[in-house]
C-alpha cells in the first residue's frame, strides 16, 4: 500500500468519530469540572447570604431595642426638663418669699429702732412690748432661715437634676450614635446582600446552562457511541459479505508484478460493471484516484479500521459522505495497474494493512 494511502487513512482515523467521542468526553469533563466549581461557589454564596441575613436580623433587633431605649431616654429627658422647670419656679418663689420676708423684717426693724411708734400699742404695756419685740424678731429670723434653707435645698435639687439631665443627654447621644452606626452597618450589609444575590443569580443561570450543556454532551456522546458501535468492523470479523461476487486473483502478502511491492489486500475478479458494495457502514475518508489503485474509495469505520475498494471504473460516493452497509459505492473496472475487471479490497487497523480474508465469511 502506498505511503499516500496510509497517510490518508491515518489522517481520517484522527478525524473519525472515535476522535469526536474523545473530544466530546473531554469537553464533558471540562464542563463537569466547571459545574462542580460553580456549584461550590453557589453553596459558598448561599452560606454567605444566610450569614448576612442572620446578621441583618440581629442588627434589626438591636436597632429596634436601641430605638426603644432612645424613646425612653427622650421621655426621661423631657420629664427631667419639666422637673427642672418646676424646681426653678419653686426656687424663684422661695427667693421671692425670702426677699419679701427680709424686706418685712427690715421694715419692722427700722420702725422699731427709728420711730418706735409702729411697735407701740395702747393695748400692751411697755414692759410686755419689750418682751414681745425680741420674740417677733426671732420669729422673723427663723422664718428667713427656713426660707433660705429651703432655697438651698432647691438649688441642690436643681443641681442634681441638671446633672441627671446631662447624664440622660449623654446617654441619648450615645444611643443616637449607636443607632446611626447600626443604620450604616445595616446599609452596608444590605448592599453586600444585594451584590452577592446578583452574583448568585448569575452563577445559578450559568449552572443551569452548564447542566443543559452536559445533558446535550451526554446525548451526543451516546449518539456517537451508538453510531461508532454500529459502524465498527472488528465485531464482524469472519462474518462480512464480499464487496463483489468473483474469485480471488491476488492474495494478501503476494508479490505484485507492477513494481508496487506486495499486495496488501485481495484482488477479486468480477464481471464488468459489477456494483461494488461497502461491507460495513462508515464514512468515506477518501474518494478519488490513487496511483497504483486507480479510482479508489476508503471507508473509515470508527473503531480504528478502514476498508479500501480500488481499481473501480467509476465512483458513487464522495469524500466525507456517510455510507450504509451494502450500499453501492462504486462500479468495478480496471483503472490503475490492472488489465482485467477486478476490485482491490483491503482492510487497515490504525492505518496498518491487515489480511482482509480474516473478515470475509
Amino acid at each position: 500500500m502506498s505511503l499516500l494511502l496510509r497517510f490518508l487513512i491515518a489522517l481520517w482515523s484522527i478525524q473519525s468519530q472515535a476522535s469526536e467521542i474523545r473530544e466530546a468526553e473531554e469537553q464533558r469533563h471540562r464542563s463537569e469540572q466547571q459545574l462542580q466549581t460553580l456549584r461550590q461557589d453557589v453553596q459558598l454564596d448561599t452560606k454567605k447570604l444566610n450569614v448576612i441575613k442572620t446578621e441583618l436580623d440581629r442588627l434589626n433587633s438591636e436597632s429596634k431595642k436601641i430605638s426603644r431605649e432612645i424613646s425612653s431616654s427622650e421621655r426621661l429627658l423631657r420629664e427631667l426638663t419639666e422637673t427642672q422647670k418646676t424646681t426653678e419656679k419653686r426656687i424663684g418663689s422661695a427667693s421671692q418669699e425670702l426677699k419679701n420676708s427680709l424686706e418685712k423684717y427690715r421694715t419692722e426693724l427700722v420702725a422699731y429702732y427709728v420711730t418706735g411708734s409702729t411697735l407701740r400699742s395702747d393695748v400692751l404695756p411697755d414692759d410686755e412690748l419689750a418682751e414681745y419685740i425680741p420674740f417677733l424678731l426671732d420669729a422673723r429670723q427663723k422664718s428667713a432661715r427656713n426660707i433660705d434653707s429651703k432655697a438651698d435645698s432647691l438649688h441642690s435639687l436643681l443641681l442634681e437634676q441638671e446633672q441627671n439631665s446631662q447624664i440622660a443627654q449623654k446617654i441619648l447621644m450615645d444611643l443616637t450614635d449607636k443607632r446611626d452606626n447600626l443604620s450604616q452597618r445595616t446599609r452596608d450589609q444590605r448592599q453586600l446582600l444585594a451584590s452577592i444575590s446578583r452574583d448568585l443569580r448569575t452563577k445559578q443561570q450559568r449552572e443551569d446552562a452548564l447542566s443543559s450543556d452536559l445533558q446535550s454532551l451526554d446525548q451526543r456522546i451516546r449518539s456517537l457511541q451508538l453510531e461508532s458501535s454500529s459502524t465498527a468492523l472488528e465485531p464482524l470479523k469472519g462474518k462480512i459479505r464480499w464487496p463483489v461476487d468473483g474469485r480471488v486473483l491476488r492474495r494478501f502478502g503476494q508479490n505484485r508484478q507492477d513494481g508496487f511491492g506486495d499486495w496488501q489486500g485481495l484482488v477479486i475478479s468480477t464481471a464488468n460493471n459489477s456494483e461494488v458494495k461497502c461491507v460495513q457502514a462508515g464514512k468515506v475518508a477518501y474518494a478519488g484516484y490513487l496511483l497504483g489503485y486507480g479510482l479508489v474509495v476508503v471507508v473509515a469505520h470508527n473503531d480504528g479500521h478502514a476498508t479500501i475498494y480500488g481499481h473501480n471504473r467509476s465512483l458513487k460516493v464522495e469524500t466525507g459522505q456517510a455510507v450504509l452497509s451494502r450500499q453501492v459505492i462504486a462500479i468495478a473496472g480496471n483503472t490503475g495497474s490492472l488489465d482485467v475487471t477486478a476490485v482491490y479490497f483491503g482492510v487497515t487497523r490504525n492505518g496498518k494493512p491487515v489480511n482482509p480474508s480474516l473478515w470475509l465469511n
